[in-house]
């Protein structure tokens, strides 16, 4: 193993062993790096060669949950399926996912809410990301070709929200749990409205400038 391979698992030993401790109940704002340094097997001396403090480390999980969900996000909506089934589709695949990375996404919960400034800010700088790619999506799809730039940011917004305020819903259910299946039609249900506004709130703006 090189030196740079050997540093790499290293720092993913850090970051993994911050979610273990999340998972067995613990709140990342509690956590030392003293407690992540000993899960991974290291001195807290080695902690300071990878990251500066917690903090660090919180926003490089934020990066890593952030990419992994635009490759997904990305990949769902990129078929070639009628917006009623790529949004069951999206939906179901993001629940699927949470269920796979109970913990890191238990971590972002925790911080989207209770975290430090820092990590709050990168958690809602991931989610406008999604809302940018989102609109553009809208955008080429024609889903709602009247509807103006700042208009559609907002409907964006409002979907990237909608799905992720399910999360902790998610999380607080056990493995292939029926209701699961509820939350997937609940969301949907969600989506399905939000566009339903978006389409008669674009009708009344084009009949307001009609008459």
């Amino acid at each position: 193993m090189t030196r740079d391979e050997k540093k790499q698992q290293t720092r993913k030993s850090l970051m993994d062993s911050a979610l273990l401790l999340v998972g067995e109940g613990e709140n990342f704002s509690n956590i030392s790096l003293r407690e992540v340094a000993k899960n991974a097997g290291v001195v807290p001396t080695a902690f300071y060669r990878h990251f500066k403090d917690m903090e660090e480390l919180g926003l490089n999980l934020v990066d890593e949950l952030g990419m992994m969900l635009r490759k997904l996000m990305r990949s769902a909506r990129q078929s070639q399926l009628p917006a009623v089934e790529l949004a069951r589709n999206s939906v179901e695949l993001y629940v699927r996912y949470v269920a796979d990375h109970r913990t890191l996404f238990l971590f972002m919960s925790q911080c989207r809410t209770g975290g430090t400034p820092a990590l709050r800010s990168g958690i809602r700088n991931e989610l406008g990301f999604f809302a940018t790619e989102l609109a553009t999506d809208i955008r080429q799809a024609s889903s709602l070709p009247r509807i103006d730039t700042q208009d559609l940011e907002i409907i964006s917004q409002l979907i990237i929200t909608a799905v992720a305020d399910t999360t902790i819903d998610i999380l607080d259910q056990p493995e292939n749990s029926l209701q699961l299946q509820e939350l997937i039609e609940k969301t949907i249900k969600q989506l399905r409205v939000i566009f339903l506004g978006a389409t008669l709130w674009e009708s009344a703006r084009k009949s307001s400038k009609t008459n």
